[in-house]
C-alpha cells in the first residue's frame, strides 16, 4: 500500500520526541524565537492523548513533554479537557486547511460527488504522516469524551450534509431522508475502510497492485463510480424496494 494507508503510528510512554509533536497551529513565537508555552502544550499534548487516550494521559506527562510547568495547562486552557478540546479543534482546522470541504457544483453533481469522496479519502489517508491525528480521532469515536458531539457537529456534519444533498440530486427521486443518509454513510464507510482496514488490504492485495491501483486517485474514482451506479436511474432505490423481506423467499 502507498504511504496513504499506513497504520496510525504508536507513541511510547516516554515523552514524545520533537519529531513526534504535532504541527496543528501556527506557532506563536516568543521574542527569543522559541514557541510560546501555549503552542508547546498543544504540540506535546496531541501524541500523548493519541497514545493513552483522554483518561490515560496525564497533565504531568504532557507538561514534561512540553517542558513547561504543570500550572500552565490551567492558565492557558482551564483544565485537561480544555486542552484536549483545543487539540481536537487543531486537527479539524489542520485538515480543513489542507483539504477544504468542497462546495457542491449544482450543474454537475457527479463532479461534486467525486470531489467529496476525494476530500474524505485525503483527510483519512494522506494528511497524517505521523499517524497520531488519526489515532486520536479513532480513540475519540470509539471512546467518546464530552468533546465528541461538538467534534461531529463541527468537523463531520458540514461534509455529510453536502454529501446527502449531492446524492439527492443524483437519485432524481423523492427518497426519504433516512435512505439518503444511509447512502451517504455508505460512501463514508467505503472511504473509512481503507484507513481502518489498511492492514488487511496490504495482506490481501499484491504489492504491485497496491501501488498501481490503490492510491487516492484510483480509490476516489472507484468509490464514486460505485455510488453513481447505485444512485443514477434510481438503481439503489429500486433494488431496495425489491428486497422487501415480506415478499422474498429467503
Amino acid at each position: 500500500m502507498a504511504e496513504s494507508t499506513k497504520q496510525p503510528g504508536g507513541t511510547s510512554r516516554n515523552a514524545p520526541s520533537n519529531g513526534a509533536k504535532g504541527r496543528l497551529i501556527s506557532r506563536g513565537d516568543s521574542p527569543a524565537g522559541q514557541p510560546d508555552t501555549r503552542t508547546r502544550l498543544l504540540e506535546a499534548a496531541g501524541p500523548v492523548f493519541a497514545a493513552h487516550g483522554f483518561d490515560g494521559a496525564t497533565v504531568r506527562e504532557i507538561c514534561a513533554a512540553a517542558e513547561v510547568n504543570v500550572a500552565a495547562v490551567g492558565y492557558h486552557f482551564g483544565d485537561k479537557l480544555g486542552l484536549y478540546r483545543e487539540v481536537i479543534r487543531g486537527i479539524r482546522d489542520h485538515r480543513e486547511r489542507r483539504f477544504p470541504t468542497p462546495n457542491n457544483d449544482a450543474a454537475d453533481p457527479r463532479r461534486s460527488l467525486y470531489r467529496i469522496v476525494r476530500t474524505l479519502l485525503s483527510r483519512m489517508l494522506a494528511c497524517d504522516e505521523s499517524g497520531w491525528e488519526t489515532q486520536l480521532l479513532m480513540r475519540e469515536m470509539n471512546h467518546p469524551t464530552p468533546v465528541f458531539e461538538s467534534m461531529v457537529r463541527e468537523f463531520f456534519r458540514p461534509q455529510f450534509e453536502r454529501l446527502v444533498e449531492v446524492l439527492r440530486e443524483l437519485t432524481q427521486a423523492d427518497l426519504p431522508a433516512h435512505r439518503l443518509q444511509q447512502l451517504a454513510l455508505s460512501v463514508v464507510g467505503q472511504c473509512l475502510y481503507y484507513r481502518m482496514g489498511s492492514g488487511v488490504v496490504q495482506v490481501l492485495i499484491p504489492h504491485s497492485e497496491l501501488r498501481a491501483h490503490f492510491d487516492i486517485d484510483s480509490l476516489s474514482r472507484h468509490i464514486t463510480s460505485v455510488m453513481l451506479a447505485a444512485t443514477e436511474g434510481g438503481t439503489a432505490s429500486s433494488q431496495y424496494d425489491q428486497l422487501d423481506p415480506d415478499q422474498i423467499n429467503w
